[in-house]
């Protein structure tokens, strides 16, 4: 993941749960994990070994209009 740029991530949250977020934006990297910024402000970690498919998806899909 790069910063400032969009994404959708599948990612395991747990043994058997895995989790999906659509259109968020990275804003910190560290050597274990990314932070994510979704839509309506909130962020959540995600660690670099759990994630499963990350798709780079344009920002201007998120924008509403």
């Amino acid at each position: 993941m790069e910063i400032g740029k969009f994404y959708d991530v599948a990612f395991m949250a747990g043994r058997y749960d895995i989790e999906y977020e659509k259109g968020v934006k990275c804003i910190k990297k560290t050597p274990k994990s990314y932070r994510v910024e979704r839509e309506d402000g909130t962020t959540r970690l995600i660690g670099q070994d759990s994630i499963m498919d990350l798709k780079l998806v344009s920002q201007f899909a998120n924008t509403k209009t």
